[in-house]
């Protein structure tokens, strides 16, 4: 396995919250206001990690596992998706559908770390955490599965290789 494969999904993880100071500042333009610094994110990051945690006395071990658990879906659901040409750090057949469990997996986990609370607002949100869930994650699968049929591969790095002579091809045409 090539170093420089895992080089891009760091990269991702260190740059995600630039990506949404970029994002709040564009809206906040568009709204007619200054917003707040671009680095906003990274700041609210530094001063969260040096606050400690506060539990509830009715949540269990469910609660604190949950955030370390997402956590640790989400790094390995970058390292699953290629990136820049260059194959995923993790590709293997079906990957892709490892891919979708590995979400499935992480809203699992953040609907019961709400239902853990026993407080009906949490209830609430995750009963719309459930909902958004099976709208998109059929659709997920399914796009998935046409790509997979059309490119003839079975994991994600053989599907973005598949793709990517074909989109080039198609912007050259008049």
């Amino acid at each position: 396995m090539r170093p420089e494969t895992w080089i891009l999904p760091m990269l991702a993880c260190l740059t995600a919250p630039l990506l949404q100071g970029i994002i709040n500042r564009v809206k906040a333009v568009v709204a007619g206001r200054h917003g707040q610094p671009i680095l906003q994110t990274y700041y609210d990051i530094a001063k969260l990690l040096r606050k400690g945690t506060v539990y509830s006395k009715s949540t269990s071990m469910v609660f604190r596992i949950a955030p370390v658990l997402i956590l640790a879906v989400m790094l390995v659901a970058t390292c699953l998706v290629p990136w820049g040409g260059l194959p995923a750090p993790l590709a293997f057949t079906g990957d892709f559908i490892v891919l979708a469990y590995l979400l499935g997996l992480a809203r699992f986990a953040t609907v019961l770390a709400a239902l853990d609370t026993g407080s009906s607002f949490e209830g609430m949100g995750a009963s719309r955490e459930v909902l958004f869930g099976a709208l998109t994650e059929p659709s997920l699968l399914l796009g998935m599965l046409v790509l997979a049929f059309t490119t003839g591969g079975s994991s994600l790095t053989a599907i973005a290789a598949g793709i990517a002579p074909a989109s080039g091809a198609a912007k050259a045409a008049p």
